[in-house]
């Protein structure tokens, strides 16, 4: 098995999470090899008790800057739900000791989301499960849903970030892409570094501020692979997504073009999305009252 358990009295490890840990759901740390040997951490949460009839498995993928720990408090909502929760961190991101901010390709990285469902399926023996993305996780869930159908049980995506407003100017670009031909772990700056770009709580800002796990810096290699996925998603057939879909969107979203994503999901979908939108900034559930988005998300996760 490529899945191992790692720790269960600390079960994020070193990360700080933006919500309370509940007492009703069992947390684990526990460590997934992915494809190439690179093992990367993934926060297992699992309703206590276990329900007579749980939902169905959730691949939960985080942001570029972020990590599991910014979620918990969303992920445990739908695991009190009876969801059996799976937040991967992304390789190189969090906590991670190794290549920290690098990702050697998109191939790679769409090899470790599909490596992640198929583990999933094998330990709870669903024949499909639940995709939910976050802001720039939320693209590889696009692609997966759209590459790997029978794999898919609803897709759901929180400010996903396959039409971004932020972005960085042309000579970064033209830096990035010589560097990628020459010194692809070269670092530059990930341009999301000012906290009030995810939320207007001042508490949830000095949580990000003082996050050292917050990654502020990615590799030429990483930052060319997310522009391929962003191209491969962009120039995905209409109606390539058939799994029940729902968007999730913040009115004052900086970070995400909400008018753009909403066309894509509409084509990609066939115009079957399920589009939510809460008076919030990029992300939801930093707001003071989640219990909306929590109901919402819910929802969306369990569409049909």
């Amino acid at each position: 098995m490529p899945f191992s358990a790692e720790n269960e009295e600390r079960p994020l490890g070193g990360l700080a999470a933006a919500r309370p840990l509940a007492d009703d759901v069992a947390t684990a740390r526990r460590t997934l090899t992915l494809p190439d040997g690179y093992p990367t951490a993934v926060i297992h949460h699992r309703p206590l008790p276990a329900p007579a009839e749980p939902g169905g498995p959730v691949l939960y993928a985080h942001g570029i800057q972020s990590h599991p720990g910014w979620f918990v408090g969303s992920a445990q909502a739908l695991a009190r739900a009876g969801h059996e929760v799976f937040q991967v961190t992304r390789r190189g991101s969090g906590d991670a000791a190794t290549a920290r901010g690098d990702a050697p390709s998109a191939a790679a990285l769409i090899a470790d989301t599909a490596a992640a469902v198929e583990w999933i399926r094998a330990e709870t023996g669903a024949d499909r499960v639940c995709l939910l993305g976050v802001s720039w996780g939320g693209k590889l869930m696009v692609l997966h849903a759209i590459r790997r159908p029978e794999t898919v049980r609803s897709l759901t995506l929180v400010a996903p970030g396959i039409k971004p407003s932020v972005g960085v100017g042309w000579p970064v670009r033209l830096a990035i892409a010589a560097c990628r031909l020459c010194c692809s772990r070269r670092r530059f700056d990930i341009p999301l570094n000012d906290p009030a770009l995810f939320t207007d709580s001042p508490d949830m800002q000095r949580y990000l501020r003082e996050d050292p796990h917050r990654l502020h810096r990615a590799t030429a290699r990483l930052l060319v692979a997310s522009a391929l996925l962003d191209r491969r998603v962009a120039r995905a057939k209409a109606g390539s997504v058939t799994a029940p879909t729902s968007l999730l969107l913040a009115r004052r979203d900086r970070i995400i073009d909400n008018a753009a994503t909403g066309r894509l999901l509409e084509r990609l979908t066939a115009g079957a999305v399920r589009i939510t939108e809460f008076d919030a900034a990029h992300t939801i559930e930093f707001e003071p009252d989640v219990g909306g988005f929590y109901d919402a998300l819910l929802a969306a996760v369990r569409a049909e």
